[in-house]
């Protein structure tokens, strides 16, 4: 990766053939995992390195220092008695939950997830099975003649 400052806090990384704009001072990242995930990114990791910084704690969000995990666990938390001894109201226990009334579709189902930026997107091209190469399949080809 290479860097070039652009000010004190703006910053240019240069990545496969793509440029990557970092501000350490808004903390986001034009790949869009900096504010997302709310911790340095590659770019803004690069970034930091080529500034010669050790302590990336003030780049992270709070939720991701030890402080914030000794916080959750401060409040006493009391475990569940036993299913026995559960006092269970009578109008919970006239309550009739039917499952939903929901058909489900034929045929597979859509692939939903969202890919990140840096994912790259890949265009199935199909080759051929003797030589390789791709346009014609194996049996159109004429790299190699047919076998009898």
């Amino acid at each position: 990766m290479k860097v070039v400052p652009s000010s004190e806090y703006i910053f240019s990384v240069y990545e496969a053939g793509r440029r990557y704009i970092v501000c350490l001072e808004r903390k986001i990242c034009t790949c869009g995992r900096f504010q997302h995930d709310e911790i340095p990114c590659e770019h803004a990791i690069a970034v930091l390195k080529h500034k010669n910084v050790t302590d990336l704690h003030p780049y992270c969000f709070d939720y991701y220092k030890p402080d914030a995990l000794e916080k959750t666990y401060e409040v006493a938390m009391v475990p569940m008695p036993d299913k026995e001894d559960w006092t269970v109201p009578d109008y919970v226990l006239d309550e009739i939950v039917l499952p939903p009334r929901y058909k489900r579709l034929a045929g597979r189902p859509r692939n939903r997830r969202k890919k990140n930026a840096d994912e790259k997107i890949t265009v199935n091209k199909h080759s051929c099975g003797r030589c390789g190469q791709e346009g014609h399949n194996k049996r159109t080809c004429t790299f190699f003649p047919k076998e009898n």
